[in-house]
């Protein structure tokens, strides 16, 4: 059983990347492991002030919003879960503020091995993923953490153009598979 943690970073509630996630979700769900959701969109967190004052006090952050719990939730996941929409060839700012305050691990560890990206965006061009799983490899690996999987879906405008996209079945079965994906690659 692995503990996973979801964050969900879209602005908009019950959009595409969402509705990928969740599937993600029950698939994970099936196979028993723990799953923890944070919706980013919900929480106030600031971005990093590039103060390191984490340097100086072992971890913690001087910043005192939601973080603090996003921390506390990370210091007891195994696998974490981006799941987001790609605007603008990247992440969103939400899930970007929430990147940018894991300078904290320069200075505090959290038990994390290894991650997913789930992503959509409204653009056909598949070329429009490309920069944000460079950018996603380049995260991971500054963390090392396992690549466990990326799904990247194109051409969903709308906020219901994923229902019934072949997509969803795959997001479950990596849930489901998450443990194996992680043995499997990194025996």
């Amino acid at each position: 059983m692995k503990r996973i943690t979801i964050l969900l970073s879209s602005p908009r509630p019950n959009g595409n990347s969402d509705k990928l996630a969740w599937s993600f979700i029950k698939g994970a769900k099936a196979a028993n492991h723990l799953v923890n959701i944070i919706t980013i969109r919900d929480l106030r967190i600031n971005g990093c002030l590039g103060c390191e004052y984490c340097y100086d006090h072992k971890g913690e952050c001087i910043q005192n919003d939601d973080m603090q719990n996003v921390y506390n939730v990370l210091s007891e996941t195994d696998i974490i879960v981006f799941a987001t929409p790609i605007y603008y060839q990247s992440f969103p700012s939400q899930l970007k503020a929430v990147i940018d305050r894991l300078y904290v691990t320069e200075n505090k560890s959290f038990p994390i091995e290894g991650s997913a990206l789930l992503a959509t965006y409204a653009t056909p061009d598949k070329k429009m993923e490309e920069q944000t799983v460079i950018y996603y490899k380049t995260l991971i690996a500054y963390h090392e953490w396992r690549d466990l999987g990326v799904i990247a879906v194109s051409g969903l405008d709308e906020k219901d153009d994923i229902i019934g996209n072949q997509c969803l079945n795959e997001a479950y079965n990596l849930g489901y598979r998450i443990e194996y994906e992680f043995e499997k690659r990194y025996e």
